[in-house]
Protein backbone atom coordinates (compact mmCIF):
# COMPACT_ATOMS: atom_id res chain seq x y z
CA UNK A 1 0.00 0.00 0.00
CA UNK A 2 2.76 2.34 0.70
CA UNK A 3 4.49 2.29 -2.67
CA UNK A 4 0.45 2.57 -4.34
CA UNK A 5 0.44 5.70 -2.22
CA UNK A 6 3.82 7.02 -3.17
CA UNK A 7 3.15 5.69 -6.96
CA UNK A 8 0.38 8.10 -7.04
CA UNK A 9 1.93 11.40 -5.54
CA UNK A 10 4.98 10.88 -7.52
CA UNK A 11 2.64 10.85 -10.50
CA UNK A 12 0.68 14.05 -9.99
CA UNK A 13 3.56 15.76 -7.70
CA UNK A 14 6.43 15.11 -10.39
CA UNK A 15 8.19 14.59 -6.78
CA UNK A 16 7.74 17.30 -4.73
CA UNK A 17 5.93 17.15 -0.91
CA UNK A 18 2.51 18.35 -0.53
CA UNK A 19 4.08 20.78 1.55
CA UNK A 20 6.74 21.62 -1.46
CA UNK A 21 4.00 21.73 -4.07
CA UNK A 22 1.77 24.22 -2.32
CA UNK A 23 4.87 26.54 -1.20
CA UNK A 24 5.96 26.88 -4.97
CA UNK A 25 2.30 27.30 -6.04
CA UNK A 26 2.15 23.98 -7.62
CA UNK A 27 -1.50 22.45 -9.10
CA UNK A 28 -3.45 20.06 -7.20
CA UNK A 29 -4.22 16.87 -9.05
CA UNK A 30 -7.59 17.76 -10.67
CA UNK A 31 -5.24 20.89 -12.42
CA UNK A 32 -2.74 18.65 -13.36
CA UNK A 33 -5.45 16.33 -15.22
CA UNK A 34 -6.80 19.66 -17.16
CA UNK A 35 -3.28 20.48 -17.98
CA UNK A 36 -2.73 16.94 -19.20
CA UNK A 37 -6.12 17.01 -21.31
CA UNK A 38 -4.25 18.95 -24.58
CA UNK A 39 -7.22 18.18 -26.88
CA UNK A 40 -9.84 19.34 -23.81
CA UNK A 41 -12.00 16.32 -24.66
CA UNK A 42 -12.70 15.71 -20.69
CA UNK A 43 -10.37 12.55 -20.43
CA UNK A 44 -7.09 12.06 -20.62
CA UNK A 45 -4.81 10.03 -22.45
CA UNK A 46 -1.82 7.31 -22.12
CA UNK A 47 0.05 9.94 -24.85
CA UNK A 48 -1.25 13.33 -22.81
CA UNK A 49 -0.63 11.33 -19.35
CA UNK A 50 3.52 10.36 -20.59
CA UNK A 51 3.52 14.12 -22.60
CA UNK A 52 2.69 15.94 -19.21
CA UNK A 53 4.85 13.91 -17.20
CA UNK A 54 7.49 14.38 -19.78
CA UNK A 55 7.22 18.46 -19.11
CA UNK A 56 7.34 17.72 -15.37
CA UNK A 57 10.56 15.52 -15.12
CA UNK A 58 12.48 17.83 -17.75
CA UNK A 59 11.20 21.08 -15.14
CA UNK A 60 12.05 18.97 -11.98
CA UNK A 61 15.51 18.16 -13.52
CA UNK A 62 16.85 21.56 -12.58
CA UNK A 63 20.85 20.97 -12.91
CA UNK A 64 19.50 18.99 -16.60
CA UNK A 65 21.39 16.14 -15.95
CA UNK A 66 18.80 13.17 -16.35
CA UNK A 67 18.27 12.42 -13.58
CA UNK A 68 16.33 13.58 -10.40
CA UNK A 69 17.98 13.96 -7.07
CA UNK A 70 19.09 16.15 -3.95
CA UNK A 71 20.50 18.28 -6.46
CA UNK A 72 17.36 19.15 -8.06
CA UNK A 73 15.41 20.03 -5.03
CA UNK A 74 14.77 23.88 -3.83
CA UNK A 75 16.85 25.21 -0.99
CA UNK A 76 13.41 25.64 1.62
CA UNK A 77 12.93 21.64 0.51
CA UNK A 78 16.67 20.69 1.31
CA UNK A 79 17.02 22.89 4.48
CA UNK A 80 13.42 21.37 5.71
CA UNK A 81 13.78 17.62 7.24
CA UNK A 82 10.67 16.87 7.53
CA UNK A 83 10.04 17.77 3.93
CA UNK A 84 13.04 15.89 3.23
CA UNK A 85 12.21 13.11 4.73
CA UNK A 86 8.79 12.75 2.65
CA UNK A 87 10.95 13.53 -0.44
CA UNK A 88 13.11 10.60 -0.18
CA UNK A 89 10.08 8.33 0.46
CA UNK A 90 8.62 9.50 -2.72
CA UNK A 91 12.15 8.64 -4.16
CA UNK A 92 12.07 5.55 -3.10
CA UNK A 93 9.29 4.40 -4.18
CA UNK A 94 10.49 5.40 -8.42
CA UNK A 95 14.11 4.40 -7.37
CA UNK A 96 13.71 0.98 -8.79
CA UNK A 97 17.76 0.20 -8.73
CA UNK A 98 18.60 1.86 -5.22
CA UNK A 99 20.72 4.39 -6.57
CA UNK A 100 19.36 7.57 -4.53
CA UNK A 101 18.09 8.82 -8.28
CA UNK A 102 15.19 8.53 -10.29
CA UNK A 103 16.26 8.64 -13.77
CA UNK A 104 13.40 9.24 -16.75
CA UNK A 105 12.92 5.46 -17.42
CA UNK A 106 12.27 4.97 -13.53
CA UNK A 107 9.96 8.03 -13.70
CA UNK A 108 8.07 6.70 -16.74
CA UNK A 109 7.62 3.34 -15.29
CA UNK A 110 6.28 5.14 -11.97
CA UNK A 111 3.90 6.76 -14.34
CA UNK A 112 2.99 3.86 -16.45
CA UNK A 113 2.25 2.02 -13.32
CA UNK A 114 0.02 5.17 -12.11
CA UNK A 115 -2.01 5.47 -15.61
CA UNK A 116 -3.31 1.71 -15.42
CA UNK A 117 -4.08 2.43 -11.80
CA UNK A 118 -6.23 5.51 -12.68
CA UNK A 119 -7.52 3.75 -15.56
CA UNK A 120 -10.42 1.65 -13.49
CA UNK A 121 -12.27 0.68 -16.88
CA UNK A 122 -9.32 -0.14 -18.56
CA UNK A 123 -10.44 1.88 -21.86
CA UNK A 124 -6.89 3.59 -22.27
CA UNK A 125 -8.16 6.80 -20.93
CA UNK A 126 -8.73 8.07 -17.53
CA UNK A 127 -11.82 10.78 -17.25
CA UNK A 128 -12.56 13.21 -14.36
CA UNK A 129 -14.41 10.44 -12.66
CA UNK A 130 -11.56 8.27 -12.64
CA UNK A 131 -9.12 10.62 -11.33
CA UNK A 132 -11.51 11.81 -8.94
CA UNK A 133 -12.06 8.04 -7.36
CA UNK A 134 -7.92 7.50 -7.56
CA UNK A 135 -7.77 10.84 -5.59
CA UNK A 136 -10.38 9.57 -2.92
CA UNK A 137 -8.66 6.43 -2.96
CA UNK A 138 -5.19 8.02 -1.87
CA UNK A 139 -6.53 10.20 0.18
CA UNK A 140 -8.24 7.05 2.11
CA UNK A 141 -4.85 5.16 2.21
CA UNK A 142 -3.15 8.39 3.24
CA UNK A 143 -5.42 8.75 6.36
CA UNK A 144 -5.26 5.05 7.44
CA UNK A 145 -1.18 5.48 6.89
CA UNK A 146 -1.18 8.29 9.48
CA UNK A 147 -3.88 7.04 11.58
CA UNK A 148 -2.62 6.18 15.38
Amino acid sequence: MRNLICLFVLGTLAITAPGARAQMGRPDPAQRFAEADTNHDGQVSLAEFQAARAARFARADRNGDGVLSDDDLPRFARNNPAMLAKIHALQQAADTNGDGRVTREEFDAAGNHLFALADANHDGVVDASEMKQIAQRMQSLAAQRSAP
